[in-house]
């Protein structure tokens, strides 16, 4: 390709090393800025880290400091925990450096350094909403990369095994099922945000018929002391009655004597 370097493996070695020194100023500059945002989303978690990997299905041993962990992080939690803080231009960008971080685990980075070029002006975005001070260590490398210094780039191994279709599909392959354990993951917080709507509505309907018994329980008893009430003062009304009608033959019979 016009304008690349003839790859040699120490050409290659070169550039696989550099890139690991981009990730690592990246995971170093991210790791404070990630670890506060998580924390906040999961109040009362002893590591937020093991509980978002739970929920991403993966391994939480690399722990927070992992730049792939932390870019799988970025983009699982984007909208609730990161959206606010990065412009939407750059939520694209994740997934091009996951994709890269791959690559670079496997040793199969492309020759093209327009591509790793690329790569590195996509931590370096990122990086500056975050860190802005280390973003001036990422662009020494990007210069390197450009320009390298190797001994002999003419000689081309004559050995090497063209496995890039392989290991293109293995990359395939692990993006097809890091996006489907994210959408299982997606399922299952609704799922369970749905028994948790679910259990609240139970125990609502619960209530309610604990408090419409006890209404009709006062209501019967309300019922029954108004009755008593009411008989109560008919037999004193009819006492009343009798009364003064009594008074009223002693008086006749007073006045006829």
């Amino acid at each position: 390709m016009a304008g690349d370097n003839t790859w040699t493996p120490d050409l290659a070695t070169s550039r696989h090393a550099q890139l690991a020194e981009a990730f690592e100023i990246f995971a170093r500059g991210m790791g404070p800025f990630i670890d506060s945002r998580m924390a906040d989303y999961f109040p009362g978690e002893i590591s937020w880290a093991e509980t978002a990997a739970n929920r991403m299905g993966r391994p939480a041993e690399h722990g927070a400091t992992d730049p792939l962990f932390q870019l799988l992080v970025l983009r699982r939690f984007w909208g609730p925990v990161f959206a606010d803080h990065f412009g939407d231009d750059l939520r694209g960008l994740i997934g091009q450096v996951i994709e890269a971080r791959n690559l670079w685990a496997h040793f199969n980075l492309p020759d093209d350094t327009s591509y790793l070029d690329r790569i590195l002006l996509s931590l370096e975005r990122v990086l500056a909403p975050v860190a802005p001070e280390d973003v001036s260590l990422l662009r020494p490398i990007r210069t390197r990369m450009k320009n390298p210094v190797n001994g002999d780039e003419r000689a081309e191994p004559t050995d090497r095994v063209d496995t890039s279709g392989l290991e293109a599909q293995l990359i395939d392959t692990e993006s097809a099922f890091e996006e489907l354990q994210d959408q299982f993951a997606d399922v299952t917080d609704e799922l369970q945000q749905s028994r948790r709507a679910a259990a609240n509505k139970q125990l609502r309907i619960a209530s309610i018929e604990r408090q419409l018994n006890e209404v009709h329980g006062r209501s019967e008893v309300l019922e029954n002391y108004l009755d008593a009430e009411r008989s109560s003062r008919n037999r004193l009304e009819w006492l009343f009655v009798g009364f003064i009608t009594v008074m009223l033959i002693l008086m006749v019979i007073i006045s006829l004597n």
